[in-house]
């Protein structure tokens, strides 16, 4: 197996075909059809080079020709999660994208510290080593059967604001080795920290304003120190196209959480567009936090439909 620093990189798995499934099925199924699965490969991050966090998962359908690649980021608030939760309670989230023509990897990255602790490791931080990872596929794209050019990244929660941050400021990558260019698009799910000082003003008040202490320890109190870790701060920059996706009730009732999400992503969507960028949003009042990531890559799942119709048109 191919790894990073001469480490060990994996375990691979190959599930077999299983006759007894759905002929009729579109959306292939982790355990069942011919699905080859490398877990806990180890990337390089010089940054780092030591943390036990240097890991990522890929999926990619056996005998797949040469294939895009997407990146999924997890969410958790920025303190906790993991690669393995995209796999483990979103059953449809992975095979989804296999079902599209993608290779999968999920990424592991250093966590940040919990509010009443100090801050080792910020959105920043991650920022970087999710770039990391970024660049170690690309570097084994000829052993993975990848086409570095056409990467889609995809995050959900604290993940969304992650891709939009390596969308938006291309200093991550680049310092890592990957050109800009290689982002095709990036797709956030349900967050609300494209720009910070404009989402905590949102909070203040809000039915989600006991997460203002976690937004200022991560980002800072400043309004200097929160914009350098906000994309619309990056607007002059390349920017990958973007879609940003929010959902929750009530999205015109000022402190729901539909509203924070659905006014901070049209808010960052407005500059993106106004800067010559190519941005669009979609909110589903039907959805919750939680039931989004759940549901993706469900059959009739609207969140799903407006996914591909984004892909289609690049």
């Amino acid at each position: 197996m191919l790894g990073a620093c001469g480490q060990k990189a994996s375990t691979q798995t190959t599930s077999g075909v299983d006759s007894s499934a759905s002929a009729d099925s579109a959306v292939p199924d982790l355990e069942q059809p011919s699905i080859t699965a490398w877990r806990d490969l180890v990337y390089t991050n010089p940054s780092e080079p030591d943390s036990p966090t240097n890991r990522l998962d890929l999926y990619q359908r056996v005998g797949a020709d040469p294939q895009p690649l997407v990146l999924l980021i997890h969410g958790g608030s920025w303190v906790g999660g993991d690669k393995a939760n995209f796999a483990g309670a979103a059953p449809h989230f992975i095979p989804w994208w296999i079902a599209q023509g993608y290779t999968v990897a999920t990424v592991n990255f250093r966590l940040s510290s919990p509010v009443g602790q100090p801050l080792t490791v910020s959105p920043k931080n991650q920022a970087t080593d999710i770039a990391h990872a970024l660049a170690w596929l690309h570097a084994h794209a000829d052993d993975y059967k990848l086409i570095p050019q056409n990467t889609v990244l995809v995050g959900y929660s604290s993940g969304a604001h992650l891709v939009a941050v390596l969308g938006a400021d291309d200093t991550y990558v680049e310092a890592a080795g990957v050109p800009h260019e290689r982002i095709a698009a990036t797709i956030s799910l349900d967050v609300h920290a494209y720009d910070v000082p404009y989402a905590l003003s949102l909070m203040v008040g809000s039915d989600v304003a006991q997460n203002i202490p976690l937004i200022k320890h991560l980002f800072g109190s400043t309004e200097e120190e929160q914009m350098s870790a906000s994309p619309i701060a990056f607007t002059d920059n390349r920017v990958a196209p973007a879609m940003l996706v929010s959902v929750g009730p009530d999205p015109d009732q000022p402190g729901t959480h539909g509203y924070i999400v659905d006014q901070t992503a049209q808010h960052y969507a407005t500059a993106l567009q106004a800067a010559g960028h190519r941005a669009q949003t979609f909110h589903d009042p039907s959805e919750s936090h939680d039931s989004l990531a759940i549901g993706f890559g469900e059959a009739g799942d609207a969140v799903t439909e407006q996914v591909e119709a984004f892909l289609s048109s690049q």
